[in-house]
């Protein structure tokens, strides 16, 4: 079998280039607004410095919205390979021959469709970082491949016969916990390992609330730039919600909403009456909203454990008949707290009721 070499020397590989003024630039940026005047985050760049000289795979642990990309692109950006690409791969979408050729890519005439070549994202990244995120939704029948690869970063594209050797930096990330998903029997234990060389956990903006105000004022200062409006202050009082409240969604859900609230305000200020409803409702919380929150999650969670039964666990297909995307069906499935196995059936269910084993979506007949 004809090997193809891409690999480079190890002396080679951790060599510091001269990196170019855009990258000095972006990581500068990055960096910013990663850190933003947190003890806790300054402690976590200690890390990254040093693990990014060095071409150990590296896990990120955090909550959706913690900046786990973000913290993968410091560590690339700052490592040797800063010059190459950096491909992030979103693990929890695909399944089977999809995840194969996402990763891998295929050779002209493989399957139905390939009407030509095409590179899988190992390829795509030689020589530089590939990120996985989600990682733990790797698909149980891809992950011994996936592990062979690991190993030995040599791999055959679909329908093909050359065998491939890239030379590749692994930065994965997940916002569960591997270790419980491994005892469930969900995730290989010898993968697990292999992505955990070096774990750092991000922790969510809930912890370290201290550092809202300058992330709000560092996100206006971004905002104003990019739209070209003037800066406007921020209200005490508005200050003060944001600090008591939780951020389940983390930096990106209060970046998000300082843009929203920014575009459409033209007042010079922030203050409570910019604020959207929808957010400012978390503070009221009247007991009819409350049920009907609880009758929301009940009726969200039994119909997306009976598609996903139905689909006999395509994640794609189900997503598609609850009229959803595969990324809002995943958002569901984590704040739910819903696991389900290959085939579809339900193993946990959050707090509602029991486990399923069996769905149907029959409307139920009336004696």
């Amino acid at each position: 079998m004809h090997v193809i070499k891409r690999k480079e020397h190890a002396n080679k590989a951790l060599s510091v280039r001269l990196q170019s003024p855009y990258i000095h630039h972006l990581e500068e940026s990055i960096m910013q607004e990663f850190i933003l005047g947190s003890d806790v985050m300054r402690s976590i760049m200690k890390v990254v410095r040093e693990v990014a000289k060095y071409d150990v795979n590296v896990l990120l642990i955090g909550e959706s919205g913690t900046g786990k990309e973000m913290l993968a692109k410091i560590i690339h950006l700052q490592s040797p390979r800063a010059e190459y690409p950096f491909v992030p791969v979103n693990c929890g979408v695909l399944s089977g021959l999809m995840f194969e050729d996402k990763l891998f890519g295929h050779e002209k005439g493989s399957f139905t469709g390939a009407i030509r070549r095409e590179k899988g994202c190992f390829e795509m990244s030689d020589r530089g970082t590939l990120f996985l995120d989600e990682v733990s939704e790797v698909p149980q029948e891809n992950q011994v491949d996936f592990l062979r690869v690991l190993e030995d970063f040599r791999f055959l594209r679909i329908g093909g016969n050359d065998c491939i050797e890239v030379d590749v930096r692994i930065i994965s990330a997940t916002n569960k916990d591997l270790r419980e998903t491994v005892r469930k029997g969900l995730f290989r234990e010898d993968l697990f390992y292999r992505l955990q060389v070096v774990p750092i956990y991000i922790p969510p903006l809930r912890d370290r609330k201290e550092v809202i105000p300058r992330m709000v004022d560092h996100f206006l200062t971004q905002l104003a730039a990019t739209y070209k409006k003037p800066k406007p202050p921020v209200a005490p009082e508005v200050t003060d919600i944001f600090g008591r409240y939780d951020w389940p969604g983390n930096v990106r859900e209060l970046k998000n909403l300082l843009e929203r609230v920014f575009i459409v305000n033209n007042d010079g200020v922030v203050a409570m009456e910019h604020l959207p409803s929808d957010f400012v409702w978390h503070f009221e919380q009247p007991i009819g909203m409350r049920q009907l929150r609880e009758v929301k999650k009940e009726a969200e969670t039994k119909a997306i454990l009976e598609a996903l039964h139905r689909m006999g666990g395509d994640r794609e297909k189900a997503a598609k008949i609850l009229g959803i995307s595969p990324r809002t069906l995943r958002h569901k499935l984590n704040q739910y707290d819903l696991t389900v196995d290959r085939r579809g059936q339900a193993m946990s269910h959050g707090t509602i009721g029991q486990p399923t084993a069996h769905l149907s979506l029959k409307p139920s007949s009336s004696n």
